[in-house]
């Protein structure tokens, strides 16, 4: 980005986005189908832990998406093509009702330019509140990176031994849950569906894994496994991981809640998630 571009910033002055959903039931079970949960997680009436993403999704019309599949951003943002979503913290009042109407209100809370290793990109934090009913059920925020177009360190060569810790489920993530993950969370974004132009276009080994999807496997590990409710989340994605290579899902108890982390077939961190 030159000098007399505008900083790709939305925090304008009073800038905020209303968005309204029905937590429906029916499609509460289409991510559970998707992620092979056990329906019953449904059965109490409320939305699980993080489930929420899969919530408010948004109505773009296709002609107004990217050549990248997400919605068209503004020109001065030309510069700055690849968006990855790289933490966030969460933080749960009262889980969602199901079949109930919700509202969300974003705000961008700050974003700067930062000089990384690729070049110049744009780090903003984005706010979410829920609520239903009148009440706030989740605080959110969500760290994105927004950076110029290269190309990505493939993994390492594969291991064998998996990663020291209490809990230790190994997963295979293939083309098929990223389109399914995709479809259920209205995620248009190429680089999780089509290879050439993950590979050719934005420089990744293969498809990627969104993070999304990683962050809800590691809190549904927390949830099946862990013996008490969790009401906060904070998360960092460290590397990206890809499909048709496996993953270790690890979770470590501790006195407040659990570390959890997803990790790469060649042992590299692909994020870390703290339930409290």
């Amino acid at each position: 980005m030159n000098a007399e571009a505008a900083e790709p910033s939305l925090a304008d002055a009073g800038f905020a986005e209303h968005a309204t959903s029905t937590v429906t039931r029916e499609h509460a079970a289409r991510l559970a189908a998707c992620i092979d949960a056990d329906p019953a997680v449904l059965d109490d009436g409320r939305l699980p832990l993080l489930w929420h993403w899969a919530c408010f999704l948004p109505l773009v019309p296709t002609a107004a998406l990217g050549a990248d599949g997400h919605p068209r951003r503004r020109p001065e943002m030309d510069d700055l093509p690849q968006r990855m979503w790289v933490g966030g913290r969460v933080r749960v009042s009262e889980s969602l009702a199901l079949d109930a109407e919700a509202e969300r209100v974003s705000r961008v809370l700050h974003s700067e330019m930062k000089d990384g290793r690729t070049g110049r990109f744009c780090l903003m934090t984005v706010e979410h509140t829920i609520t239903q009913g009148g009440a706030v059920h989740i605080h959110e925020e969500q760290d994105l990176v927004f950076r110029p177009a290269s190309a990505v360190d493939a993994p390492g060569p594969d291991r064998d031994d998996a990663p020291l810790a209490p809990w230790v489920e190994e997963l295979a993530i293939d083309p098929v849950l990223l389109f399914r993950f995709s479809a259920v969370t209205a995620n248009a974004h190429r680089i999780h569906y089509d290879r050439p132009y993950a590979t050719g276009v934005e420089g990744y080994p293969d498809l990627v894994v969104h993070g999304p999807l990683t962050a809800i496997l590691l809190a549904e590990l927390a949830r099946r496994r862990g013996d008490r409710p969790w009401h906060a989340v904070s998360y960092r994605a460290r590397a990206p991981h890809f499909a048709n290579r496996r993953v270790w899902l690890t979770g470590t108890p501790i006195d407040s809640g659990v570390d959890l982390a997803a990790v790469r077939a060649d042992h590299a961190t692909a994020m870390t998630l703290e339930v409290r």
